[in-house]
Formats: C-alpha cells, structure tokens, sequence
C-alpha cells in the first residue's frame, strides 16, 4: 500500500473523528471544566474547586445509584454475552435458522422507549402474561417493579433479551472458523459440546471478550431510558442509577456542577470496569492484540 493510497484511506476517517471530538471529546472536557463550578444555568458560574465532588460522594443518593448500577452491569453482562454467543452457535445451521437470527436481534431493533413499555406490560404484577403462566405452573407469582426485592430482578430480565448485536457478532466469529478444526475435533470423537467447550469457545475467547467490554459500557451508561420509563428509580430507589442521579441533579435541582462531577464518576467507573475486563483476559492468558483478534 502506497503513501499516497494510505492518505487517502485516512482521509474517510476524517468526518468520523471530527464528529468524535465535536459530539464526545468536547462535550466530556468542558463537563470536567463544569465540575469545579456552582452553576444553576440562571446565574453566572462561580469557582468551587472540589465542593461539588463531595457534595456527590457524600449524597446517601450517589452511593445507592452507583451500587444499582453496579449490579446492573455486573449481573447481566457475563449472561448476555454467553447467551447471544450460545443462540449464534444454534442458529448458524439448521432450517429455521434465518428465522431464528430475525426473532433474535428484533428486541434490539426496537425502540428502547417501546421495548421499555413492552416489558412493563409483561412484567405487570395483576395482569401480565409472565405472572399468568407462572400461575398455571403452580408457581409464585413475583411483584416485579412493584415489589422492591424484584424490581432490579424485572430489569436484568429485561435487559437479557437485547443480545442482537453480540448474537451478530458472535455469528460472523462462528463463521470466520475453519470447518476443519471442527472436522478434526468430531474426528477425535468429541460431541458437539464438547467442540464448544474446547474448541470454540477458547479460539473466540478474544470476540467475547471484546463484547463483555461492550456491553459493560453501554449498560452503565444507557440503563437510564430502560430504567425510567420501567421504574423511575423506584420502589423505594430500588433501581436508582448513576444516570438518573445526573439526570436529577442537572434537570430538577438546577445542580449542573454537581451533576458534571457525578458525570465524571460514571466516566472513571467506566474505565475500571474496562480495565477489570483487561485484567481478567490477561489472567486468563486471553490476547489483548489486532493480530488475537483475527482468526
């Protein structure tokens, strides 16, 4: 490849990283900048250095949100991806294949706002159809978001359908691996389980990991439309989020320093969670490098 051919390729990048820096990078420094003022958006910003930081972190609030979110994240993530990893290895052969990848990836087509209201019909603790056939199962029959000890339960069962795009994912992984290495395993006389076991799940160990990142990620940050229209935080601040601590902080007390601060708490505990997912993929002796990532 040529200078000139490389420059060229560079040059496509460009309106993607111009948007990055307008819409993410810009907007992030000048929330840093936000965080050592007191701003109500009715009167000029005054200098507070790190008031606004513990004003956070000493909010009974800030610590329940970070917790919720926490377990948000940390429950369905590793089912998530082992799921949609899982549904792409049944659905790459068989007839009712391509039915089976649209059922799956629809819930995450969907509106958020819709797959919100949809699942609060389900999950209705008097007329949902969930509770209804758990009842003529003879089982119990949960409160759901009504009921403080399951609604957090309510919104990671919720949150276990939006597997679409690591099911994606997962499937052109399955099919960048050479028939032959699943030939040589049947060949030695391992089952289907156990060619996943051995075989797949450790040469796509990389894929998986990338997309536990992902998901960790995008839970963290975009539980808030699923969580407010389900719950509204509740009952009780039984499914306060991080988000939905910001979202108060900035929009109904007018506390936008307050608000940037625990903005930026979101951002670290992003980073760490990243960094966990490092750590674990080193213990594990996963490749971190492009060359690991393509089979």
């Amino acid at each position: 490849m040529n200078r000139a051919h490389e420059r060229r390729l560079r040059l496509l990048l460009l309106p993607y990283v111009v948007g990055i820096g307008l819409l993410f990078v810009l907007p992030a420094l000048l929330s840093f900048g936000l965080a050592f003022l007191r701003y109500d958006a009715l009167n000029p910003p005054r200098w507070a250095g790190a008031l606004n930081f513990t004003l956070a972190r000493t909010d009974e609030l800030f610590g329940l949100s970070l917790t919720n979110s926490l377990a948000l994240v940390l429950l369905p993530v590793p089912a998530r991806v082992f799921g949609a990893f899982l549904l792409a290895w049944l659905a790459r052969r068989g007839r009712l294949r391509d039915l089976l990848r649209a059922v799956i990836f629809l819930p995450s087509a969907i509106p958020a706002s819709a797959f919100a209201l949809t699942w609060l019909w389900i999950l209705n603790p008097l007329y949902g159809p969930l509770n209804a056939l758990l009842g003529s199962l003879g089982l119990g029959q949960p409160g759901w978001l009504a009921d403080p000890q399951w609604a957090r339960p309510g919104i990671i069962l919720a949150l276990l359908w939006l597997v679409g795009e690591g099911f994606l994912v997962s499937l052109a992984a399955l099919y960048d691996v050479p028939r032959d290495l699943e030939d040589a395993a049947a060949a030695d006389g391992a089952g289907p389980w156990a060619t996943l076991r051995h075989v797949l799940l450790p040469l796509l160990a990389p894929v998986l990991l990338l997309l536990c990142a992902r998901d960790a990620v995008l839970l963290l940050q975009d539980s808030f439309t699923t969580t407010w229209l389900l719950t509204q935080g509740g009952p009780y601040y039984a499914t306060y989020t991080l988000p939905q601590f910001i979202y108060e902080a900035a929009f109904d007390r007018l506390d936008f320093g307050v608000a940037a601060a625990a903005l930026w708490a979101l951002y670290v505990l992003t980073g760490l969670l990243v960094a966990l997912v490092y750590v674990v993929a080193r213990q594990w002796g996963v490749g971190t490098s492009e060359e690991d990532f393509l089979l």
